[in-house]
């Protein structure tokens, strides 16, 4: 049976072979966001998940080694209650719907558990921020490329050969299809989650440039935060937008004693992106591609209207990807299945879209028995949150939870690891016991 150590066992981790998987582990960070590369065999083999799965393997050994639970004990066993909850919803129908989905589940939670486990070495955290600061100047480099082309600056043809390279998923979509327009997806196939890291990262980014970590000039980190951003609006999508604002709010409640500072990074980073954007709309060629104005004006007039989404195909006889359409089925999935739901997974193969909201994916596809179990998991991690800076990623990347499914992208997952890290500024002595079984 495996002991679990006192609380001050906890230590700094030394020795060649953590420090070889902590670079591992910082390597499948940088590529978190990439999901457009894969290899696809019953899922997509994303580069960043195979890491991950030597990275557990890895702790797992570890732990073997030293008789120890090597992760989080309380959030592990949160996490396995969850998981069976989400069991629970097995209905018999779309089996392959709900493995691949109940995998997603799984992978998630081996996030949350790896990216927990290996910042707990005193500087950890500022190497992995330094890691996500260089991940996000090649996202916001591919975004600002991606724009052009969506644009139509290198041609109607580049957009349709860009997104036929082997081992690309696409870089582009065509959304709104009655309206013809282009929304950018840069390291994602889908507009919504591509904002959605695009926003994440962007958090990371100031925190490392406020921290030193960045290019320490001020014009180039603010350009790189003005990358990302100029992706998020070129999504399209108004999660992107409303991910925009939760970034700032949480990084200027984070900057609150230098606000000052703070205020001109931001200020550096929103003027960057309206020059990108200008640049853009210069070389955006008439009648090539999308159409900046028309795309953006439609976007901003359709405010908080519930429709048409993303799906929306132009009357051609297609689903309608409408929240309007789509939550009203879930609630009435809820209330014919109130314990287990309708099943994971039932919702796309029965023909309707994922709900684009969490508490509805929950509610209909795996009922109170899955909203509990999640409900349990969150709190679980809350209550072991020592990390400022991850619960305001928290903030960030749940910010989309009320119209994306968030529940089986990694951007939670590894903001909840990132809020169990210690707190930089917190001596490793006085760290809670829940953490004890995490030495090494």
């Amino acid at each position: 049976m495996l002991a679990r150590p006192p609380a001050n066992a906890i230590r700094t981790t030394v020795g060649i072979e953590p420090e070889r998987r902590a670079q591992l582990f910082r390597l499948m960070v940088g590529l978190l966001p990439l999901h457009t590369v894969a290899l696809h065999w019953w899922i997509s083999w994303k580069p960043w998940l195979l890491l991950l799965g030597v990275v557990l393997v890895w702790q797992a050994a570890e732990g073997i080694r030293n008789r120890i639970w090597p992760w989080h004990p309380a959030v592990s066993a949160a996490a396995a209650g969850f998981l069976i909850a989400a069991l629970a919803s097995w209905s018999g129908n779309a089996p392959e719907r709900f493995l691949r989905l109940f995998l997603a589940l799984v992978v998630g939670t081996g996030l949350l558990l790896a990216t927990a486990r290996e910042l707990r070495s005193v500087g950890a955290v500022d190497a992995t921020l330094r890691v996500a600061f260089r991940s996000a100047a090649a996202l916001a480099v591919c975004a600002f490329l991606v724009s052009l082309l969506a644009a139509g600056t290198f041609g109607e043809e580049a957009i349709t050969w860009a997104n036929d390279l082997p081992g690309v998923e696409r870089l582009t979509k065509v959304a709104y299809q009655s309206e013809g327009f282009v929304a950018i997806t840069n390291w994602h196939e889908d507009p919504g989650y591509a904002a959605a890291w695009m926003n994440l990262w962007a958090f990371l980014a100031l925190v490392a440039s406020r921290r030193g970590l960045g290019f320490k000039r001020p014009l180039l980190d603010g350009a790189v935060v003005g990358g990302l951003w100029l992706g998020v609006i070129l999504t399209l999508s108004r999660t992107g937008l409303l991910g925009m604002v939760a970034t700032v709010l949480a990084f200027a409640w984070r900057e609150r004693r230098t606000i000052g500072a703070a205020t001109r990074l931001l200020l550096v980073a929103a003027a960057a992106t309206l020059v990108l954007l200008a640049v853009v709309w210069a070389l955006d060629p008439e009648g090539v591609g999308n159409d900046l104005t028309a795309a953006i004006g439609f976007r901003f007039t359709q405010g908080l209207s519930l429709g048409p989404g993303e799906g929306d195909l132009g009357g051609d006889g297609g689903e309608i990807d409408y929240r309007g359409v789509v939550w009203p089925r879930y609630v009435e999935a809820f209330r014919q299945n109130p314990l287990r739901g309708i099943g994971l997974g039932t919702g796309w193969a029965s023909g309707m879209q994922e709900p684009h909201n969490l508490v509805l994916e929950l509610l209909g596809e795996m009922g109170i028995v899955g909203f509990t179990g999640f409900a349990v998991l969150m709190i679980t991690v809350l209550r072991h949150a020592s990390n400022p800076l991850g619960r305001s990623a928290l903030v960030v990347a749940l910010s989309a939870a009320m119209t994306q499914t968030v529940l089986f992208e990694a951007t939670w997952w590894f903001a909840a690891g990132l809020a169990l890290a210690p707190d930089p500024q917190v001596p490793s002595d006085v760290f809670q016991a829940g953490a004890g079984s995490e030495a090494s």
